[in-house]
């Protein structure tokens, strides 16, 4: 069976400019809420999610991959204790370089919630893992 070489090439250009869609899923730690992820692999590394919180509302975002080199990123905070009490921060994120792995960063809006995302993919696939945060104290583990 001979494969028609255009067709191939037709494929190919309609991978890149449209690329494929995934899901992700981020797991809250503290109440074990599933919140379903919606996004576009894209050639460039940078795309935008989609998605809904518990209670119905949406949650916008985008992301961003490096696919060479090394990177450091996470966030990071302080503790003290006062008269009005005790405020924690927990530090987070990744710094470490493996063959053929992306790493990057994404950040999510909606309902009054912000959720930052540090994570690390496998080149050429959908799937990877990573850590997040919000700014109400939540902290997630994502998978995807």
């Amino acid at each position: 069976m001979r494969i028609n070489k255009q067709f191939i090439l037709l494929i190919g250009i309609v991978f890149i400019f449209y690329g494929c869609h995934s899901t992700a899923r981020l797991y809250k730690l503290d109440t074990a809420d599933v919140i379903h992820l919606n996004f576009k692999i894209s050639v460039s590394g940078h795309g935008k999610i989609t998605g809904k919180l518990p209670n119905g509302k949406e949650l916008v975002g985008e992301y961003s991959s490096l696919s060479e080199g090394s990177t450091s990123e996470g966030t990071s905070g302080a503790g003290s204790v006062g008269s009005e009490g005790y405020e924690w921060a927990i530090a987070q994120g990744f710094s470490f370089n493996q063959p053929d792995v992306q790493y990057g960063s994404a950040a999510l809006v909606g309902d009054g919630l912000v959720i930052e995302i540090v994570y690390a993919a496998l080149k050429w696939t959908s799937h990877g893992y990573g850590v997040g945060r919000d700014n109400q104290g939540g902290r997630y583990r994502v998978r995807f």
